[in-house]
């Protein structure tokens, strides 16, 4: 039998009321997503730097698979809106990025790496 207590929305993690006898599904309350009965979130161990590498990870598979870069930075920004928005209830929140142009705080200078492969300073897939 599953653990009623863990009955949360596979989109936004929101705790759940079990389902009437016979109903398919429950919506959720904050994302309106429809939850299909018996479906449970897993337990993770899921830290802040494995969400980083595992984010990292999947943008690097997006660029790799040739989705557009803009394409990725405005699902990227899609869902940090909705994030910030379940974090903040109540209020309508919008992501920006602003181009500030070239870094000058810094003397350019080139690097060991190559520079396709850099996003945000970091390396990406390598």
């Amino acid at each position: 039998m599953e653990n009623l207590g863990s009955l949360r929305c596979s989109n936004c993690g929101t705790p759940l009321d079990l389902p009437a006898k016979g109903v398919f599904g429950v919506n959720c309350p904050v994302c309106q997503l429809l939850n299909t009965f018996g479906v449970l979130l897993p337990d993770s161990d899921l830290t802040a730097e494995t969400f980083e590498a595992q984010l990292g990870n999947l943008v690097a598979e997006a660029r790799a698979s040739g989705i557009p870069l803009d394409v990725i930075v405005h699902t990227l920004r899609d869902e940090l809106e909705f994030s910030a928005e379940l974090a903040s209830r109540g209020r309508d929140l919008y992501v920006q990025i602003v181009d500030l142009g070239p870094s000058t705080s810094q003397p350019l200078r080139r690097s060991q790496r190559d520079e396709s492969a850099m996003l945000r300073g970091r390396s990406v897939g390598g």
